[in-house]
């Protein structure tokens, strides 16, 4: 079938040669042709059918030609349309001859690669979702150390000098040096390199890198992993910090009774004059460290949402004179005026009855413990749109700046040798905060060395009891 077209073109060219050759003999014999009056009459008939001839044999050359070039014509179009990713159907070149076949296997190309293109563009597009939500920083890059692909979060981490870092040099990008060293390090071996170190820029961050050498000779490239260990480092050090703590807060009372025990046991006790001084003393203790026990025990059922509270609508002015009876004998002893500043309106809280309790006791204790003789402690309320904020203020020595953002930590003391003294647990501003964020609030201070402190506590305020 391939033969048999290319037989019938060649045919019509070879006829069309046939025809100009006619047409040239013709032209010679008209030439030599003698000049009579039939002659004539023949001479212009010849002449004729020559240039009929040409007519005939051009048009099908020219139609012959046509045919086998227009394919080819349209072929390289459609190929050069392929290479410069521009919008094309199929090839147009049809039939059963060769250039049929090649049309047919070009379109076949087009649509297989039309299809691995999408199946590219998809996995790329699925790539880049992945990578954008991905928390750790992956970052690849290039034999000469430039940066191949950074998703967003290894740009937030390296705090990256410029939004386009593709193309550009790692260095010339950020100024983490251990990132550039391990690199350097990946590229020169084999194993992953692991690292861990603090991060440059505003925000103090501490990054964890792991750096894998790509497989391949000569080596394509490293890709890099980035953790961010900021807060686990940060509740390590906590942790670590509350042990201590811990095991200085039970060893204090522990030592003390163990003294007094001993100081009993040794020939106190028959002392009439000082034995129950000491009894005393071991009783102080004793409750101290039970006290210390069920402050730690509230707060881990708090953070474990293992407690169980019973929320309702509570009316904060009863909350303010129950508490103000509960420190009415405490603050007289010490001299110290304890105040309830009337709200404008009555003011109801959603949240656990015992637990608001629980706060303000918190609260007012601490106040009344750092106010000095002559001072007061206000217990006053307002609201805030769906919140009620209660506020303890007290005229004691203050809290310096440097300690604000870690006076609700456990154990935390601004006078460690004071609160002491005083027989605080170093917990209560710490059950402060985590009874108001489990009652959907939070917990705040304010204030200044030698002016007092206003400890302000957020609470939802009751739908039910809402005022118009």
């Amino acid at each position: 079938m391939v033969f048999g077209n290319w037989f019938y073109r060649l045919f019509a060219v070879f006829a069309g040669l046939i025809a100009l050759q006619a047409a040239v003999a013709t032209g010679l014999v008209i030439a030599k042709w003698p000049s009579s009056g039939a002659a004539a009459t023949v001479t212009s008939q010849l002449w004729a059918l020559a240039v009929l001839s040409i007519g005939v044999g051009g048009t099908a050359i020219w139609f012959c030609v046509r045919q086998m070039t227009q394919p080819l014509t349209e072929l390289s179009r459609f190929v050069r349309s392929l290479s410069a990713d521009e919008p094309a159907s199929t090839a147009t070149a049809s039939g059963s001859d060769e250039l049929g076949l090649l049309a047919a296997a070009v379109s076949r190309m087009q649509r297989d690669l039309a299809q691995r293109r999408d199946q590219m563009e998809g996995h790329s597009d699925r790539l880049q979702t992945v990578l954008s939500s991905m928390t750790e920083g992956v970052l690849a890059v290039g034999p000469d150390k430039s940066i191949l692909l950074a998703n967003e979060a290894a740009r937030q981490q390296l705090e990256f000098a410029t939004p386009d870092a593709e193309g550009r040099s790692l260095v010339s990008v950020t100024r983490a040096r251990a990132v550039n060293e391990a690199v350097g390090q990946a590229l020169a071996g084999t194993a992953p390199v692991v690292r861990e170190f603090d991060a440059p820029g505003s925000a103090r961050r501490r990054l964890a890198l792991r750096a894998t050498r790509l497989p391949g000779e000569p080596c394509p490239g490293v890709v890099i992993v980035l953790h961010d260990m900021t807060e686990i480092r940060r509740l390590e050090s906590l942790r670590r910090e509350l042990v201590a703590n811990v095991s200085h807060e039970l060893k204090t009372p522990l030592a003390a009774i163990k003294g007094y025990a001993e100081t009993l046991r040794l020939g106190a006790i028959n002392d009439q004059q000082h034995n129950l001084h000491f009894v005393r003393r071991i009783e102080e203790q004793a409750d101290r460290l039970h006290q210390l026990i069920l402050d730690m025990l509230q707060i881990a059922r708090v953070e474990s949402g293992q407690q169980t509270f019973d929320f309702g609508d509570i009316a904060v002015e009863s909350m303010f004179y129950q508490c103000h009876s509960q420190f009415a004998e405490s603050a007289a002893a010490r001299q110290i005026e304890l105040k309830i500043e009337q709200p404008p309106q009555p003011l109801w809280v959603y949240a656990d009855e015992e637990g608001v309790r629980t706060i303000l006791s918190n609260l007012v204790d601490n106040g009344l413990k750092y106010t000095p003789a002559g001072g007061h402690v206000l217990l006053r309320a307002r609201g805030e749109g769906g919140l009620v904020l209660l506020e303890v203020s007290d005229t004691g020595v203050g809290i310096g700046e440097q300690h604000l953002d870690r006076i609700f930590e456990r154990f935390y003391r601004v006078d460690k040798a004071r609160s002491s003294e005083l027989g605080g647990t170093g917990l209560g501003l710490s059950i402060v905060k985590h009874l108001a964020q489990a009652f959907g609030g939070t917990a705040s201070v304010e204030s200044q060395p030698g002016r007092g402190s206003t400890f302000r506590v957020s609470l939802p305020r009751s739908a039910k009891k809402a005022m118009p």
